[in-house]
């Protein structure tokens, strides 16, 4: 079947053609075609390795808070920020005169 749906290609027959030629119904060699050709997205292997590099990936500073106080204050506060000394500012900051 591989070999008569070849011809069919190399020949650019149709399929009623190739139908009439091979003495089988179009419905069939249809059916043949959808079994015998790849799914999608899987590969035929070819024997052959490809080299790879692994590599540690790139580590980013992570990206600063940036905080809003109830009253309206923005604050930009690092990534490795002290949390009780945040908390002292922000109290003072609130702490109504």
């Amino acid at each position: 079947m591989e070999a008569l749906l070849a011809r069919r290609e190399r020949q650019g027959l149709t399929w009623a053609e190739l139908s009439r030629r091979a003495g089988l119904p179009v419905w069939k060699l249809r059916w043949w075609q959808r079994r015998l050709s790849p799914k999608p997205g899987t590969r035929r292997p070819t024997g052959s390795f490809v080299a790879v590099q692994v590599i540690e990936p790139s580590r980013a500073d992570p990206a600063p808070l940036e905080i809003v106080t109830p009253s309206g204050f923005r604050l930009r506060v690092p990534a490795d920020f002290d949390a009780d000394h945040l908390r002292r500012v922000v109290q003072a900051l609130e702490t109504k005169c």
